[in-house]
């Protein structure tokens, strides 16, 4: 008989979703937190997401208020930049964080071997440090190389679903 996962982890494009409303899979990341907090499955995400979760965040951010045809101005811009601070402080409150230290530049590079993007490589160190039953990322690629189940979003949340 299948079982709730114990523990998931989010990538940062999982992440980066669930902190920009206007992003494709933002609904669906948010609905996952929710269904996750509500089942008391434990979320994590990798240390190394957490600098480009800031930095996407931001820049996403700045792209879409530029697109509107307004300058960015000096308050606009510190604006975004506490915004992109919050959806950190928010993320740190929501998951545990996997650390990382040398040894995971080892695991890294065996993953390497089938996986030749060392950011994604990070993650999957992080998803064998968790211990993590789900690897949860819209990355296709990454997906098919993960060393755990992998789904999207999506699919976890109908996995979820049949659980009740």
């Amino acid at each position: 008989m299948m079982s709730l996962p114990s523990i998931v982890l989010l990538d940062t494009n999982v992440w980066i979703d669930s902190c920009i409303g206007t992003r494709k899979g933002s609904t669906a990341s948010r609905q996952l937190l929710c269904a996750c907090t509500r089942r008391e499955i434990p979320v994590c995400l990798s240390i190394t997401s957490l600098k480009d979760i800031y930095y996407q965040v931001g820049a996403e951010l700045k792209r879409e208020y530029r697109a509107t045809g307004e300058t960015l101005t000096e308050a606009a811009a510190l604006a975004i930049e506490e915004v992109s601070w919050q959806s950190i402080m928010s993320i740190v409150e929501q998951a545990a964080i996997v650390p990382a230290d040398t040894s995971d530049v080892t695991v890294a590079r065996y993953f390497h071997q089938v996986h030749r993007d060392f950011e994604d490589d990070l993650i999957l160190a992080a998803v064998k440090r968790s211990k993590a039953d789900y690897l949860i990322t819209s990355d296709k690629q990454l997906r098919t190389h993960a060393p755990v189940a992998s789904l999207t979003p999506s699919d976890m949340l109908t996995l979820l679903e049949a659980f009740e």
